[in-house]
């Protein structure tokens, strides 16, 4: 309603002015949206005092039970300082898929191997795009029966194709969804970590939820060192292993020396000393390495086989010389037969045609199962004579020259520089 005495604004007149109140409201609500939206990416964003001091007060508490552990000492949360001072930071979290800063109010997901973060959505695509590529030149029967791998976009740690990431999750993987806490490192939980140390000691890690990897184990434990001759002291259980410089003294391998290195991890080196060593058989004697003290000579055992009638033909060997060879069942020597005789005894021959191959390769003895070798090759075939001029018929083992002149040209002998001669010569039958 318009003043007393005036006539009422039109229609469209109302409409307008409310069609802009409307524009305003939404300028308004999209203004303040973004401004609590700003307020919260990044509690780096601002850079006065009392935000350092926010930030310092967040990384003290997350390294609180830690610290408890080690009377204050926090020089081995060093890198994971690090890690979680970049969270803080605006734009020193990149996601490396799409170039562009990882903020606290985003779904993320940290690489196990590297840890470094990527927003959720990047690594989805990017694990379904690696899976693509790899699995697109296999045909159907063979796609599906093999769990190909999709690499990290930073340091190709591989994954399986269960493991893509499906739902966001805080840094330690207790809780989904972690709520936005401005008192809390971004993406973090705010709960202790308890992911198990590695290499495994037993132990969990006491820090809050946090970026990076886990700093080494500050518990204190009892242990003595690797030669086990000094008396157990406390040490931390990330350095529990340690060396009293002394002698180690364990007994090598070759049972005549002791190990003369300071006290040392894993198995003590070959020995270096140099004594004498008997072969494998016993017979022989010469001063050798201890580290290689098993030898062969080169004599026949001879020893007696369990027979009683035969000896041992095999070179120097460790271990029982075995059974007689002669011992058991025997071929007869074309193989078609098997006898079991005395090994005093000769197989005798079955009585069968050979049929062994002939040196020709391409006919069979035709004698009956004999011993020795077999004759040579007597069957009428038809040859061809060097030249492929002429062809004949003669025994399969004799070769066929003709009578022609044969003109070859050859490398001249005489020379190195290889020039070309003929050669005229006449092949005889």
């Amino acid at each position: 309603a318009g003043r007393p005495g005036e006539s009422p604004a039109p229609p469209t007149a109302q409409l307008s002015s409310q069609r802009k109140f409307d524009e305003i409201k939404k300028a308004n609500q999209a203004a303040a949206k973004k401004l609590v939206e700003d307020q919260f990416s990044s509690s780096s964003e601002d850079d006065d005092e009392d935000a350092e001091g926010k930030q310092g007060k967040i990384l003290a508490k997350t390294f609180t039970i830690y610290t408890n552990q080690t009377d204050g000492d926090a020089s081995e949360l060093e890198r994971t300082r690090q890690y979680m001072n970049e969270a803080f930071q605006s734009g020193a979290m990149t996601c490396l898929i799409c170039i562009a800063s990882v903020k606290r109010n985003q779904a993320v997901w940290s690489c196990c191997g590297c840890f470094c973060i990527f927003h959720l959505p990047c690594i989805q695509k990017w694990a379904r795009d690696s899976l693509f590529l790899v699995s697109s030149p296999l045909t159907d029967d063979d796609f599906g029966k093999k769990d190909y791998p999709w690499p990290c976009p930073k340091c190709r740690f591989e994954y399986k194709r269960s493991e893509t990431p499906t739902r966001y999750y805080c840094y330690c993987g207790k809780v989904e969804d972690p709520a936005l806490d401005p008192w809390l490192v971004p993406h973090s939980c705010g709960q202790v970590c308890e992911r198990e140390f590695k290499p495994s000691c037993g132990h969990k890690c006491l820090l809050l939820c946090h970026p990076g990897p886990c700093p080494p184990c500050p518990k204190m434990v009892t242990t003595t060192c690797y030669c086990k001759k000094a008396k157990p002291v406390p040490r931390r259980c990330s350095a529990k292993e340690w060396s009293c410089h002394l002698p180690c003294g364990r007994t090598l391998p070759c049972g005549q020396h002791t190990c003369e290195n300071p006290c040392h991890s894993g198995n003590c080196k070959p020995c270096p000393q140099v004594s004498k060593q008997q072969c494998i058989c016993g017979r022989q004697t010469a001063e050798r390495l201890c580290a290689s003290p098993r030898w062969q000579c080169d004599q026949v055992c001879g020893r007696t086989l369990p027979c009683g009638n035969h000896t041992c033909e095999q070179v120097c060997h460790a271990g029982p010389c075995g059974d007689c060879p002669r011992s058991g069942k025997r071929s007869c020597p074309c193989e078609k037969s098997k006898f079991t005789l005395p090994c005093t005894e000769d197989v005798p021959t079955c009585g069968d045609s050979c049929d062994k191959v002939l040196e020709c390769g391409i006919h069979k003895c035709s004698q009956r199962c004999h011993r020795g070798p077999c004759e040579i090759c007597r069957q009428e075939v038809e040859k061809q004579c060097r030249c492929g001029k002429h062809t004949k018929r003669m025994p399969c083992h004799k070769p066929y020259l003709c009578e022609t002149k044969c003109t070859k040209i050859r490398d001249c002998q005489k020379h190195q520089c290889k020039r070309k001669v003929v050669v005229i010569h006449v092949q005889r039958l």
